[in-house]
């Protein structure tokens, strides 16, 4: 890794990462921004589904009571239709048996208005329950509407900065040499935006992994940019000349 002036390349380097970082901090909010508007969107789809469930519920429970509801009239029905037979009974056992049957049919028709009240007891609590699910999804609703147009507003903005901060970057970069370029770079994409570490304390300030003596002794001296074993992020000292830093 050895260059012709290795504290001047550190040095651009170094300025080169400054641009960087905001450059990745600028990518990863343009990256990372839509997935927690579309977190908090689905809190409000989940609201919704409540909602909507809820109204499901209510619709299949009245139409349960219409279905109840006919049965009923047939039951109506029925015990007319035997009350007269009643009527023409011609001894007291056939009378006794067409009132047996007609209190069974009483009782069933009993059971399902029973029911009905039952259907109906659901349906009153369940649209108490919706008013504070519309209003809980209702306020979700401006939430999300409220971030989506902030967020278009915040997007142009680091779109903006960030064609800025890339335009820079490509100027800065002219100056720094082709192969320590290269080896920055490569690490660059695969080090989160950040290729270069302070090395205090003999540990690298990316991996945290100790830095031979070797390695610490050629840091010290200045004559080539030296990269972490480990990581294979580039090294420096915090207490280089500023010249360098």
């Amino acid at each position: 890794m050895a260059t012709v002036d290795p504290k001047a390349t550190l040095a651009l380097l170094m300025g080169l990462q400054r641009i960087d970082q905001d450059v990745w901090r600028l990518r990863q909010r343009i990256k990372e921004t839509p997935l927690l508007l579309d977190r908090r969107a689905e809190r409000f789809r989940q609201g919704e589904a409540r909602v909507a469930a809820s109204q499901a519920r209510v619709t299949e429970l009245r139409k349960q009571i219409g279905l109840l509801e006919l049965d009923v009239k047939t039951k109506d029905g029925e015990i007319l239709k035997i009350q007269g037979a009643q009527g023409q009974s011609r001894t007291n056992e056939e009378f006794r048996a067409f009132g047996d049957h007609v209190a069974r049919l009483r009782k069933e028709k009993s059971a399902l208005e029973d029911r009905i009240l039952d259907h109906l007891g659901q349906i009153e609590s369940i649209e108490k329950e919706q008013v504070d699910l519309k209003s809980t999804r209702d306020s979700l609703k401006k939430e999300v509407d409220a971030d989506l147009a902030q967020w278009k507003k915040d997007e142009a903005e680091y779109q903006a900065e960030l064609a800025a901060r890339l335009a820079e970057r490509a100027e800065f970069a002219k100056q720094v040499a082709p192969g320590p370029l290269s080896v920055y770079e490569r690490v660059l994409k695969v080090r989160d935006g950040k290729a270069m570490v302070t090395a205090d304390g003999k540990i690298c300030g990316g991996c945290q992994m100790s830095i031979t003596p070797n390695d610490f002794t050629r840091l010290h001296r200045g004559n080539e940019l030296v990269a972490c074993r480990n990581c294979e992020r580039i090294l420096y000292l915090t207490d280089m000349p500023a010249a360098v830093r």
